[in-house]
């Protein structure tokens, strides 16, 4: 799986002849993956800190050497594209960026300066969402490669072991027989096409963060894996051959919970490894200490008085209980609606849980060699806002390799 930390240096250093013998489009280049790998790095790192486990990411640059870049970036890439604009018109180009400030109107609507922004931002996320989604997604999907109109196939075993009998010598042959069986799934990535929209004044006027406007654009993208995540986990868990029955809870309660988490632990062979209990935020916020326990009724208001309340209202959920790690899930929305009723696509009522030294419940494909498409597109509306179009291949499938738990709560 690639990983942020393992992008090759060459990422980074890219030359002119890769850019039509333009050095200064292939510094702006390399500066924008540089920005947007560190900016991913760094909220991966507070997602792990949060989670109380070691950082994973390590920074390339400090804080300071992050804002010079990000400054000397805008100022270099939309200086660039204006002059490959004005290149087509015979006008003078902006020598500064504040000249350019000035005459932003003209440039908002021109195809050109749009293409070219459009190219640079591309040029910048390929090589680098990848790597991006693979982190992000690290508890949830296995990220394959697969080449350009190929199909991917994987094998996943089943959890049988041997099962040794009560024998005699010479009756070995009438015991009856294991199936140690394997299941084929096979992955044909398609386009996808995810959708975004930033403010014109605050992207050329504002100090805006291009790291976190780049990583904004495989927002959009991260957005509908999700989406493909969660319909692959909701056939999955409905496949009593992927989650058995004795892995499937009907309603949450405090024994249940430790239930789920013990035969996930049990199942896999999880033991001195962890469990990690992921959904919603509004399923994670119902898991708290309820019931008996030695003989005495465990007051829920008073344990989020006086233990749990700080964490409970600083997160919405507790991050850590029963022997699993809590993870919110960030939501998906169904395309069309985020105007309207804005309607969810990740169940609310679902808890998953999955053993951390198993393979995960979802395998990703992203189709290697097919190009990330990003357009940029000028809206008419008073905001100014521009549209700004991803287009991938992807495909994904629910394989639960390693056995995992469902809870309604």
């Amino acid at each position: 799986m690639i990983r942020l930390n393992n992008l090759s240096s060459s990422i980074f250093a890219v030359n002119a002849a890769e850019f039509g013998g333009s050095q200064e489009r292939a510094d702006i280049v390399a500066c924008g993956r540089l920005l947007m790998a560190e900016r991913a790095g760094r909220d991966l790192n507070k997602v792990r800190v949060a989670l109380n486990e070691q950082a994973d990411y390590t920074n390339r640059i400090d804080d300071k050497k992050y804002a010079e870049i990000n400054e000397q970036l805008k100022t270099k890439m939309f200086l660039y594209a204006a002059k490959m604009a004005c290149n087509q018109t015979g006008e003078a180009a902006p020598e500064t960026f504040q000249d350019l400030v000035k005459a932003q109107r003209r440039f908002m609507n021109d195809r050109t300066f749009l293409k070219v922004l459009s190219g640079i931002f591309t040029e910048v996320v390929t090589p680098v969402m990848p790597a991006m989604l693979s982190n992000a997604l690290d508890y949830l999907c296995e990220t394959v490669f697969v080449p350009i109109g190929q199909t991917h196939e994987i094998e996943v075993n089943s959890n049988d072991v041997f099962l040794f009998e009560d024998d005699s010598h010479g009756a070995a042959r009438s015991k009856p027989a294991n199936r140690l069986y394997s299941k084929s799934f096979v992955l044909n990535p398609r386009p996808k096409t995810a959708k975004a929209s930033i403010k014109w004044y605050q992207m050329i006027s504002n100090d805006v963060d291009l790291g976190r406007l780049f990583n904004a654009i495989a927002a959009g993208m991260h957005s509908k894996i999700m989406a493909m995540w969660n319909a692959a986990m909701v056939a999955g868990a409905a496949d009593s051959t992927l989650v058995p029955a004795g892995l499937t809870f009907a309603q949450y309660s405090t024994q249940n919970f430790l239930t789920a988490v013990k035969k996930v632990k049990a199942v896999n062979n999880a033991y001195g490894s962890g469990v990690i209990a992921f959904g919603d935020i509004i399923a994670l916020s119902k898991v708290l200490p309820s019931g008996i326990a030695n003989a005495a009724s465990i007051n829920l208001d008073a344990a989020l008085a006086m233990l749990l309340g700080n964490e409970y209202a600083r997160s919405g959920y507790l991050t850590g209980y029963g022997g699993a790690q809590l993870m919110a899930l960030d939501q998906a929305i169904v395309p069309g609606t985020q105007n309207t009723t804005v309607t969810e696509m990740i169940d609310s009522s679902k808890i998953y849980f999955a053993a951390t030294n198993g393979h995960k419940p979802v395998y990703l494909a992203m189709e290697d060699g097919f190009p990330i498409s990003i357009t940029l597109d000028p809206d008419e509306t008073a905001d100014r806002s521009i549209d700004i179009i991803v287009t991938s291949s992807l495909d994904s499938v629910a394989v639960f390799g390693s056995k995992m738990a469902v809870m309604t709560v």
